[in-house]
């Protein structure tokens, strides 16, 4: 005797549709939201990249209008 798979019931078979149709839904929306705190993070990243370029520049910009006698 061998235990064969058997076809659920029409009814089984809506309701298991429908939570992996809904399942899929909230995977997606999931995905959307961490697409978007993603962007947020990499933009974030970008201004303090871009802060800390400019604070650079501006060191060496002070560094190059002293006298040379101050550098020293």
């Amino acid at each position: 005797m061998t235990k064969q798979p058997r076809i659920p019931e029409k009814e089984t078979s809506k309701r298991l549709l429908a939570n992996l149709r809904k399942t899929r839904l909230e995977m997606q929306e999931f995905n959307q939201e961490l697409a978007e705190i993603n962007a947020g993070l990499a933009q974030y990243i970008s201004q303090q990249q871009l802060k800390r370029v400019r604070k650079s520049l501006e060191v060496l910009a002070g560094e190059s209008q002293k006298s040379p006698e101050e550098i020293s």
